[in-house]
């Protein structure tokens, strides 16, 4: 299985989106891990070794680029997460469980689209949809202001999360009963 993670949302100034969606990569690739039997195939190693190939939402439906993943890389499925739209602004004020805070805060919306692709049957699961995040804005003194990257991952993670569950279902706990009456 491998995964893909596009946007076409440009870097901007304090807000690194190609990291981010890289850190979101990682993250799907260690939630799948936990697939048995299942060999997880990182982007880095996807765009490595298909260097020709361009990954959009459209492309990613084609025969070609479906017969290349499947020919070149072995894999039967591929996981394709696509952040299609972000908006983000600021906010006068923030809005807390007692009323209005006078601290100014960041409102994030997201609009992912995660797709589950079967490379040989052609079949095709998709989920996503419109992810809010608002939070109010900290001043770093020190190092760098990564505050809107934070956020945007907070944003991008309860979609994610849901999809992780459907397809790799954490572990269930497991009580043990042992006999303690010494016999």
């Amino acid at each position: 299985m491998g995964i893909v993670c596009v946007t076409n949302i440009e870097p901007f100034r304090e807000l690194d989106v190609e990291k981010v969606m890289a850190l979101l990569s990682n993250a799907t690739m260690r939630g799948l891990s936990r697939l048995p039997e299942t060999t997880i195939v990182s982007q880095d190693e996807i765009t490595w070794k298909l260097k020709g190939v361009h990954f959009d939402s459209t492309s990613v439906y084609t025969d070609t680029v479906r017969a290349a993943l499947r020919d070149t890389l072995s894999l039967d499925a591929i996981v394709f997460v696509e952040l299609r739209h972000l908006q983000a602004r600021m906010m006068p004020m923030t809005p807390t469980p007692y009323g209005m805070s006078p601290n100014p805060s960041m409102d994030m919306s997201v609009d992912l689209q995660v797709s589950l692709i079967n490379l040989h049957t052609e079949q095709v699961w998709k989920r996503g949809g419109l992810e809010r995040n608002l939070e109010p804005v900290r001043l770093q003194l020190m190092g760098a202001n990564n505050q809107s990257e934070r956020q945007l991952l907070m944003a991008l993670s309860k979609p994610m999360q849901r999809f992780l569950w459907r397809v790799a279902p954490p572990p269930k706990q497991q009580s043990r009963h042992f006999e303690t009456s010494g016999n």
